[in-house]
């Protein structure tokens, strides 16, 4: 028997209190300072679903990201899931957004949720995969699949022990970090993260020519720690972006391995660093950057605070 903070989403319409995870979300109580559970059984659930801002504290349980998943076949603005609702915890769960590399952007997850996590989940899509627009927000066990700018937006976002998969295309860029002021405490990390090809474009690995990011907005800021970078990552390792500067950017390394981690022949931008030191790479932790040790160790889900 549910209690009223515990429902479950079920494709049969028999074993569950719902059919849809939107009309889940719908009725789930407003403004709540406790978690809400909702528990979205095996199944493909073909829809697009908005977390408000007045629904915090949702979290979604799976059975898996390949067992649960949430498919969205649209473009443009609307992600398969737009999370709003801040405090949100997605687990074991397949978001997918199918609209095809010639359609444009087609977000699986657009996320402005403070202190939002997404722990064992896929996410998967083409360009603009995951928009981590604003907040603290943190990726543990998950595999996120692009083409192009694939993981953007000008969050605090910290990617742990992540999958992270080009897809086909001959030119591939993994980040558009956003930050637009030096003010701001915003970035992408990744650590102990996989740049790789997806396993179903392996064989096509010779032809694709990847960069680990490029600047959206003149601040932008990424740092990829302690990871695996895959051969088709060029040795300039960063890329332009049209209209954006290139003289403010921070893009840092730090005891990475693979064949595209060699550093030697990186853009010469005065903020593209090998840091040797890993009281320079300390900042870019999740303790520091999300201010971690405050919020994630109550959400029972497990980080490295540091290196």
């Amino acid at each position: 028997m549910c209690s009223s903070s515990h429902v479950i989403v079920s494709k049969d319409g028999n074993t569950g209190n719902y059919t849809s995870l939107a009309e889940a979300v719908k009725n789930a109580p407003d403004l709540s300072d406790q978690p809400y559970i909702i528990r979205v059984l095996a199944g493909i659930y073909e829809e697009c679903v908005l977390i408000p801002p007045n629904k915090p504290n949702i979290k979604l349980l799976g059975d898996g990201s390949n067992q649960t998943i949430i498919v969205c076949h649209q473009n443009g603005s609307v992600g398969t899931i737009d999370v709003r609702g801040e405090g949100l915890i997605a687990q074991d769960i397949g978001f997918v957004n199918s609209a095809g590399t010639d359609a444009g952007p087609a977000m699986a997850v657009r996320n402005e949720a403070n202190n939002s996590i997404f722990l064992r989940c896929s996410i998967q899509g083409f360009q603009d995969t995951l928009f981590a627009v604003s907040g603290r927000q943190f990726y543990k066990n998950c595999e996120i699949y692009g083409t192009v700018d694939f993981i953007f937006g000008n969050a605090a976002a910290v990617f742990q022990d992540c999958m992270v998969y080009a897809r086909y295309r001959q030119f591939v860029v993994f980040t558009a970090q956003s930050r637009g002021n030096p003010s701001e405490k915003t970035g992408f990390t990744f650590q102990h993260c996989n740049f790789t090809m997806s396993p179903e474009d392996e064989g096509k690995k010779s032809e694709v020519r990847g960069t680990l990011g490029r600047p959206w907005r003149a601040y932008s800021t990424v740092a990829i720690l302690q990871c695996f970078i895959d051969s088709f990552v060029d040795t300039r390792g960063w890329e332009q972006m049209e209209g954006q500067p290139n003289d403010k950017v921070t893009y840092v390394e730090f005891e990475n391995v693979g064949p595209g981690s060699n550093t030697d022949g990186r853009v010469n931008w005065p903020g593209v660093k090998v840091i040797r030191n890993s009281d320079q790479a300390l900042p870019f932790t999740a303790s520091y950057l999300l201010d971690a040790d405050s919020w994630i160790p109550s959400k029972d889900v497990p980080y490295d605070s540091g290196l």
